[in-house]
């Protein structure tokens, strides 16, 4: 395991980022929050990171508009969708336009263990 990971945790829900946070710091990564597309795109331009873990729908940018736009800024950047809602469209869109997976909220720990 590459405790050396640094995660950017994208959710309009601060209790999901924090949660999602709390539990991936435990297990040794490093990681920052981001509530908005926007934000994530200025954390991006001044950060690198390792992958992104995102909400898909959120206002202002939904998580597969947001994989777009980070994949202009970083190519090549890992990007995991999180959803409450299994069949939603917008899943299927980001699967077919390259996010690595989507991850069915709520989330449990065990789902969060990153190797």
């Amino acid at each position: 395991m590459n405790q050396n990971l640094h995660i950017l945790i994208v959710d309009d829900d601060q209790r999901i980022t924090r949660t999602l946070s709390d539990i991936l710091n435990i297990s040794g990564y490093q990681t920052t929050e981001a509530s908005s597309g926007p934000d994530v795109l200025e954390k991006v331009r001044a950060m690198t990171f390792d992958c992104v873990i995102s909400d898909i729908k959120m206002p202002e940018m939904d998580g597969v508009e947001l994989h777009r736009r980070l994949h202009e800024i970083q190519p090549g950047l890992p990007v995991m969708l999180m959803t409450a809602y299994a069949s939603d469209i917008l899943t299927s869109q980001g699967l077919d336009e390259g996010v690595v997976g989507v991850l069915d909220k709520p989330l449990e720990s065990t789902t969060c263990s990153v190797s």
